[in-house]
C-alpha cells in the first residue's frame, strides 16, 4: 500500500507510527503561509476590531527550518527523501496523492483549533469530495498516553478522578466498566482509523490537572516505542523530480517584517526586527534528532536526580531543556518515559534511589494534561474565561483592556518595567527565545496580577518569541497562572521577593542587564542602587511578601542577617 506521511509536530523517525504497516512510504512536510500571516487573535483592541499577530514567530520557526532539514538528511540516509511545499496543505495533499497514485494519508494531530479544523477539512476532501477516495490514518503522537486509552465514558472519568470520595456510594471501577469506556473509541469518529481528538471526545475529563493525572495513571501506560522505518518502504521516486526547497527564515518572516499594522496593537517595529535578528543569528543544526536523543540520555543519566528547577537561571543542566524538542516532535513524550524507566531500573538494580528522576515522567504527565485539556476545550481555549471553573475564584478578577494601558503592556514587552525578574525575562526570551519556567511565571504575574491586562495579550506575545512554543502548553500554562483555568487561585508572585530565594547572588539578572553597583542587594532592587535605573511602572513595595516587607522596614535591607 501506498502512503503518503504528512508531517506537522512529529518531526522525527524513531517512535513515529506513521511509518509503519505501508510498503511504500512518501514523506511531506507542508509550510503553511497562513502560519506566518498576519491572523485575528480574538482580542479586542478597543475599537470595535481585532488585535492581529503571527502564529509561528521567528524562534520557533527557525528551529522548525533546522528539525525539517534534519527530518530530511534522515530520511536520505535511509534511502528516501521529504518533498518540500508551500501552500495550504488541504489543497496540496489532494494534489500528491493524484500525482503519485497514493492509497493512503496519514498524519498526527496536533493541538490548535486552527489546526483541527484543517485536518478535519482535509479528512472531508480526501474521503467525500476528492474524486480519488483514499484511506485515512491519523494517530496523536505528541502525548505521552494515547487518547485511545483513556476513558471516554463520563461517568468512569468522575469516578477515577476522585476515588475515595466515591468508593462509598459508589465502589469500585470494575473492569468491565473500564474496558467498555475505552472501547467506545473506536467507534466515536466517522472515519475508520482516525483517532478522536475532538471536544466532545473528552467529555468528562477533570478540569484539575492533579485529577487527570490520576486518572491517566489509573487507567493506562504509555505505549511502547516504535522502532525506526524499514529502508525498503521509503521511497524518493517522484514523477516531477521535484521535491521542494526548505524556505529560509527570512522568507518565513517576510510578512511579519513587511506589515503596516502594529503587532497586537503596539509592538513597535524595532522590537520586531530585533526579535527575528536575534533569531536568525541563532547556531543551527542538521542532526536534531539524533542530538535530541543523546541529550535526553545524558541529563537523565548525569544531571536529572541534581537539577534545581526552581532556579531563575537554569543554565549547568538545572533544566531538560525538552521542551523545544518535544514541541516539534523531534522527541517524543514516550522516549522521555522509557528512558527514564529504564535509568531507574538500571539505578536500582545497583542499589541507588530511582525516585529523584521520577520528576521528569511527571513533567510528561502536566504537559499531556495541557494537551488533552486543549482538544477538550476547544475553540474556547482561546476566550478571556476558557473553562467553568471548580470553585470560585479566590478573588474576583477584573481585567483593564489594552487601550487604557498600553503603555505599559509595551514597556512589559520590552523589558523596560524597572522590575529586574521582569526585564530581564524580557531580554533573555527576545534574544534566545527560552527563559526558565520561574521567570515566565513571574512576568506572567506582573501582567495580569499586578497591571490587570488581558492574559491572552502575554499569551500571544510569548507565542510569536518562544523556540519551544506549543499552543497548548503555552495557552493553557497562562490561563492557570492567571486564575481563570480550572482551578482559579490567586497565584500572585512578588517578583523581588522571588529573586531573593531563586536567584539571591544575582547571576541571572547580572547576565541579562547593566547593574554597575557590587553590592549584594543591588541586582535585587536596583533602583535604589543605579543612577539611570528606568522608572518603575508599579510600586516595588508591592513585589515583596510581608516577611521580607518587614525585614526592609526593620533593617533597610531584604538579605536576611547572618542569624536569621
Amino acid at each position: 500500500m501506498s502512503r503518503i506521511v504528512w508531517h506537522r509536530r512529529d518531526l522525527r523517525l524513531f517512535d513515529n507510527e506513521l511509518y509503519h504497516n505501508a510498503k511504500k512510504i512518501y514523506s511531506v512536510f507542508v509550510f503553511d503561509p497562513s502560519d506566518y500571516s498576519l491572523r485575528s487573535t480574538g482580542i479586542s483592541d478597543g475599537n470595535g476590531g481585532q488585535l492581529q499577530s503571527v502564529k509561528h514567530g521567528p524562534h520557533f520557526s527557525s528551529r522548525l527550518i533546522s528539525a525539517v532539514h534534519s527530518l530530511r538528511g534522515n530520511l536520505q540516509s535511509l534511502g528516501g527523501d521529504l518533498i518540500i511545499r508551500i501552500g495550504n496543505p488541504v489543497d496540496i495533499i489532494p494534489k500528491l496523492v493524484q500525482e503519485l497514485n497514493i492509497e493512503e494519508v496519514a498524519w498526527s494531530e496536533v493541538p490548535g483549533y486552527y489546526e483541527y479544523e484543517q485536518s478535519n477539512a482535509l479528512k472531508k476532501v480526501l474521503v467525500l469530495d476528492f474524486q480519488r477516495r483514499c484511506k485515512l490514518f491519523t494517530t496523536c503522537s505528541l502525548t505521552l498516553v494515547h487518547p485511545d486509552d483513556l476513558p471516554t465514558n463520563v461517568h468512569v472519568w468522575n469516578r477515577l478522578a476522585r476515588p475515595n470520595e466515591k468508593k462509598k456510594r459508589n465502589g469500585k471501577v470494575g473492569k468491565s466498566e473500564l474496558s467498555a469506556s475505552k472501547s467506545s473509541c473506536s467507534c466515536s469518529t466517522a472515519y475508520p482509523n482516525v483517532v478522536n481528538i475532538s471536544p466532545a471526545r473528552f467529555e468528562g475529563m477533570p478540569v484539575i490537572m492533579g485529577d487527570f493525572r490520576r486518572v491517566a495513571r489509573t487507567t493506562t501506560s504509555p505505549r511502547e516505542l516504535f522502532p525506526y522505518p524499514d529502508s525498503d518502504c521509503l521511497t524518493k521516486e517522484f514523477s516531477n523530480g521535484d521535491l521542494g526547497e526548505i524556505p529560509s527564515l527570512v522568507e518565513l518572516m517576510k510578512p511579519l517584517l513587511d506589515s503596516s499594522e502594529p503587532i497586537l496593537g503596539c509592538i513597535t517595529k524595532e522590537l520586531i526586527a530585533k526579535l527575528v535578528q536575534s533569531a536568525n543569528a541563532m547556531p543551527r543544526s542538521n542532526q536534531i534528532e539524533e542530538q535530541s536523543l543523546h541529550h535526553l540520555r545524558d541529563f537523565v543519566r548525569n544531571h536529572a536526580a541534581n537539577a534545581d528547577r526552581s532556579l531563575c537561571d537554569v543554565s549547568n543542566h538545572h533544566s531538560s531543556k525538552l521542551s523545544l524538542t518535544l514541541a516539534l516532535g523531534t522527541l517524543s513524550p514516550r522516549q522521555v518515559y522509557h528512558c527514564v524507566k529504564e535509568e531507574q531500573s538500571r539505578l536500582e538494580q545497583n542499589g541507588h534511589d530511582a525516585a529523584d528522576i521520577d520528576w521528569l515522567i511527571s513533567h510528561m504527565e502536566m504537559r499531556d494534561y495541557f494537551l488533552f485539556n486543549h482538544f477538550r476545550q476547544g475553540r474556547s481555549s482561546y476566550n478571556l474565561h476558557p473553562i467553568k471553573p471548580v470553585h470560585k475564584p479566590d478573588m474576583p478578577r477584573k481585567w483593564i483592556p489594552l487601550s487604557e494601558n498600553k503603555e505599559n503592556f509595551i514597556k512589559w514587552a520590552s523589558g523596560q518595567t524597572g522590575l529586574p525578574m521582569v526585564d530581564a525575562g524580557m531580554k533573555e526570551l527576545v534574544s534566545t527565545g527560552y527563559t526558565s519556567n520561574r521567570v515566565r511565571q513571574n512576568m506572567a504575574s506582573v501582567l495580569t496580577k499586578d497591571l490587570h491586562l488581558d492574559w491572552r495579550l502575554g499569551a500571544e506575545w510569548y507565542q510569536l518569541c518562544l523556540e519551544d512554543h506549543c499552543v497548548a502548553a503555552n495557552y493553557g500554562n497562562w490561563a492557570y497562572f492567571s486564575g481563570v483555568g480550572g482551578d482559579p487561585k490567586n497565584r500572585h508572585f512578588r517578583t523581588t521577593s522571588q529573586l531573593l530565594r531563586y536567584d539571591r547572588h544575582g547571576k541571572y539578572i547580572r547576565k541579562w542587564l547593566r547593574i554597575v553597583s557590587e553590592d549584594a542587594e543591588a541586582a535585587l532592587r536596583p533602583w535604589a542602587f543605579e543612577k539611570d535605573w528606568p522608572a518603575l511602572i508599579i510600586d516595588p513595595y508591592t513585589q515583596l511578601t510581608c516577611h521580607d516587607k518587614e525585614r526592609l522596614d526593620s533593617t533597610g535591607s531584604i538579605l536576611p542577617l547572618p542569624s536569621d
